[in-house]
C-alpha cells in the first residue's frame, strides 16, 4: 500500500508531491510519484532498450523524487507512465493498492486540464481521489499547527492526525415530511423537530464507530445537495469536502447528474472523492436496538412482540404500534383510538411488570397500515420491524392485500415476519 501521486514535474507541482509526501509520513505509507510522459513514443519505448529517449524526462521525475524524499524522509519511488494522464494515474494507484491518489484540483476560477484529470480520475479509481486546493490548509494540518476540518466524513485520516468531522445531509423538507408520515412543513427551507431528530437517529445508526464524535448535521434546502454542500464548505470554514462517488458513466453522469463531480468542481478547498468499495467485508449482525412491533392486540401479534423482546438489545426501545382506519365519523374514529390505547397501555403494563431491561412505548397510528408502520419506523430510528403474518391464502392476498407483505417490499429495514402457531 501506498500513496500515489500524480505530477507534471512543474514548479507548480513541488507543493503537491510535497503535500502528498506528509500525508504518507503521517500514515506511515511509501509515496509513488507518477509523472505522464507526453513524448508520443513513451508507449512504444517504455520497459525497453529504447527508453533512452525518455531519459531526460525519467532523470527530472527522479531527481524531484530525490527532493521530496531529502524533505521528508519518506521512502520515494518513481512511475514513469504513458498514455491518457487520468488513465495513467488510476491504473498505477489499482496496481499499488493505494491508499490515496493525490491530484491537483480545479481552481475556482477556472476549469482546465488540471481539474479535467481531476475529475476522470475520481470517475474511474478504485481508491479515494485526494484533489488539493488551497493546499496551504493541509500543509497546517500537516504540520501540526491545526486540525483538519472535514465536511460530510473521513474514514481514515483521523489515524493521520487530529480531525474535526461534520457529517451533513442535505434534504428536503417536503419530501422527509412526506416519507415520515409528518404534516408538510410550515417553512421549504425548515424541518420540524421530529423530523431533524429522525434523520440524525439515521446518520448515528449508519455510521461507524470510527465516526462515533463526528457531529451530525440535517440541511434543510431546495434544490441540489451539492450547491447547498459547497456553500457550507465555504461558509464553515472547512479544510476538506469527502463526497462518496458512484460507478456511473460520463453520460450517466451528465442525464443523472453526480454530486462528487460538481462538488470537485466548485468546492473552495479541497475534495476528496470516495468510490465504493470493490469487495467490502460482509456486514456483521448486530442485535437491534429500536424494533417496531405491529399488533392487531391478538394472539400472533402476542407472539411477534415476543419475538420483538427477546431480539431487542437490552438498553433498546420496543415500539408497539397499532393501526386504525381512518374513519368517516369523528365518534367512530374516537372509539377506535380509544379502545386502541386501551389495549395497548394494558400490553405494555403486563411487559413492564416483568421487568425487562427495555423500554415500552405505544403508539395508536391512523390511515394505511403499511404507509404508517413505515414511517413510524422512520421516525425512531427503528432497527427491525416485527409483524405477524396472518396465513392468508394465496387468493385472500391478491383479493385483500397483505399489510406484511407491503411493509416487507419497501422497508429499509429488516423485517420478521412471525407466523401463527407452532415455535
Amino acid at each position: 500500500m501506498s500513496i500515489v501521486c500524480g505530477t507534471t514535474l512543474a514548479s507548480e507541482d513541488r507543493e503537491l508531491a510535497e503535500l502528498a509526501a506528509g500525508l504518507a509520513a503521517r500514515l506511515a505509507l511509501p509515496l509513488r510519484l507518477v509523472h505522464v510522459a507526453e513524448d508520443p513514443r513513451a508507449a512504444a519505448v517504455l520497459g525497453t532498450d529504447e527508453e533512452r529517449h525518455l531519459g531526460a524526462v525519467r532523470a527530472a521525475l527522479e531527481a524531484e523524487a530525490a527532493r521530496v524524499q531529502a524533505g521528508s524522509g519518506v521512502a520515494v519511488q518513481v512511475h514513469l507512465a504513458a498514455g491518457t494522464v487520468p488513465g495513467a494515474l488510476v491504473s498505477v494507484a489499482g496496481l499499488e493498492l493505494a491508499t490515496a491518489l493525490v491530484v491537483g484540483g480545479t481552481s475556482r476560477a477556472g476549469h482546465g486540464l488540471v481539474g479535467q484529470t481531476a475529475e476522470r480520475a475520481a470517475r474511474k479509481s478504485a481508491v479515494p481521489v485526494l484533489a488539493v486546493r488551497e493546499p496551504a490548509r493541509l500543509r497546517a494540518w500537516l504540520e501540526g499547527a491545526r486540525p483538519l476540518r472535514i465536511l460530510v466524513g473521513a474514514a481514515g485520516l483521523r489515524a493521520a492526525g487530529p480531525c474535526e468531522v461534520v457529517v451533513a445531509w442535505v434534504v428536503t423538507p417536503r419530501e422527509v415530511h412526506a416519507r415520515l408520515g409528518l404534516p408538510p412543513p410550515g417553512d421549504d427551507h425548515a424541518l420540524a423537530p421530529a423530523a431533524e431528530h429522525a434523520l440524525r437517529g439515521e446518520l448515528a445508526r449508519a455510521a461507524p464507530a470510527t465516526e462515533a464524535d463526528a457531529a451530525l448535521r440535517v440541511i434543510a434546502a431546495r434544490g441540489g445537495a451539492d450547491a447547498r454542500l459547497v456553500t457550507l464548505a465555504d461558509e464553515g470554514d472547512f479544510d476538506l469536502v469527502v463526497v462518496g462517488q458512484r460507478r456511473r458513466s460520463m453520460i450517466e453522469q451528465l442525464w443523472y447528474g453526480s454530486v462528487a463531480r460538481a462538488v470537485l468542481r466548485a468546492a473552495p478547498v479541497s475534495v476528496a472523492c470516495v468510490p465504493p468499495p470493490v469487495d467490502a467485508a460482509p456486514p456483521a449482525f448486530r442485535a437491534p436496538r429500536v424494533v417496531v412491533v405491529a399488533t392487531a392486540l391478538d394472539e400472533v401479534s402476542a407472539r411477534a412482540l415476543a419475538q420483538a423482546l427477546g431480539l431487542a438489545e437490552p438498553g433498546g426501545a420496543v415500539h408497539l404500534a397499532h393501526v386504525v382506519p381512518a374513519l368517516a365519523s369523528p365518534t367512530d374514529a374516537r372509539a377506535a383510538r380509544d379502545q386502541a390505547w386501551d389495549g395497548l397501555t394494558r400490553l405494555a403494563l403486563a411487559e413492564a411488570q416483568a421487568e425487562r431491561p427495555l423500554a415500552i412505548e405505544c403508539h395508536v397510528l391512523e390511515g394505511a397500515a403499511a404507509e404508517q408502520l413505515l414511517a413510524l419506523a422512520a421516525r425512531v430510528s427503528a432497527d427491525l420491524i416485527v409483524l405477524g403474518a396472518r396465513g392468508r391464502s394465496t387468493l385472500g392476498r391478491l383479493v385483500l392485500g397483505s399489510v406484511s407483505r407491503e411493509v416487507a417490499d419497501r422497508a429499509p429495514i429488516p423485517v420478521l415476519l412471525v407466523p401463527p402457531g407452532g415455535s
